[in-house]
Formats: C-alpha cells, structure tokens, sequence
C-alpha cells in the first residue's frame, strides 16, 4: 500500500468512535469489525477461530472449553479492534501534525541522518523513516542526495542481505 493509501486508512479509522468499536465487536463481532472497515483483522482472527475450535473437537469434546475459548476471543478481538482504532487516533493527530509544522529544513535532516548513521554503523532505509518522521520517499531522496555528496555508502548487510547505509 502507498503511503497515500495508509493516511487515508488511517484517518478513516481515526474517525470512528472506540466506544462504539468495543460494544459492537462484543455484542456483535463481525459488525464491529465492518464498521471500522477492518475485514482483513476480521478474517485472520475468524480463521484462528476456526482452527482452535477444529483442534479443541480433536482433541476432546467438552462444552465448557468451546465456550471458554469462544469467549476468550470475543474479549480479545474487541480489546484488538478497539486498540487498532485509538492507534489511529494517535497516528492520525501526528499526520496533522506533520502536516501544519514546519518540516525540518534539508540540512537539519542531513544532520539527524549522519547522527543516526554514526551511532549505529549501519542503518536501513526504515531506521532513517523513523528518526525523521518523514516519508520514506523524502527520506530515500535526502539519503541519494547524501550520496551524491560522498557523505555515506550504500551496501547489503552480509548476515541478511538487507539494504544498508554507512559512513564512508
């Protein structure tokens, strides 16, 4: 998903209220989940659902543990669901945030990179989205314009082949 694509997810679930998360997803699972447009959570959590009833039939055939393990994830998906929409709510309020404020200037960013870079040898292009709270495209143009200026390296960590920049 674009980073477009998220902010938009992520203000949509912002928006809904976590109260009325919670109480439907209690009293009425799937429709709590269809109300904060989270299928994909729905269908994983349903599925697993699914394969602890198939083995807790294998494995012996008792009511009480049926009705312990259905419960145990009527409490848990509703606390999950809830949870996922006060992180938007926080995530959504530092979008704004980033939004209205003044952004870094270039040289600033620059300054934070090589900081980061210098005290941890190595970092991957995430390390960097995270220092900066910037995109990942801003943050990947700041690292080729760094390059371009024979400030840092770019190479691949033997133990895993990942994608990381260093001082050169």
């Amino acid at each position: 998903m674009s980073d477009s694509q998220d902010a938009e997810r992520i203000s949509k679930l912002a928006k809904k209220n976590a109260w009325t998360t919670g109480l439907l997803t209690f009293f009425f699972l799937p429709i709590g989940y269809i109300y904060t447009g989270r299928y994909k959570a729905l269908f994983k959590g349903f599925g697993i659902f699914v394969l602890i009833m198939v083995l807790s039939f294998m494995l012996e055939d008792d009511d009480e543990f049926f009705d312990l393990v259905a419960g145990l994830y009527v409490v848990g998906a509703t606390i999950e669901n809830v949870r996922a929409v006060n992180q938007a709510k926080k995530l959504n309020g530092g979008l704004k945030q980033n939004n209205s404020a003044n952004l870094p200037s270039d040289n600033n960013v620059e300054l934070k990179l090589l900081k980061l870079i210098k005290r941890n040898r190595e970092v991957t292009l995430a390390d960097c989205v995270i220092e900066t709270s910037l995109s990942s495209q801003q943050v990947r143009e700041t690292l080729e314009e760094m390059m371009k200026q024979q400030l840092i390296t770019i190479d691949n960590r033997e133990s895993d082949g990942s994608i990381v920049y260093r001082l050169i």
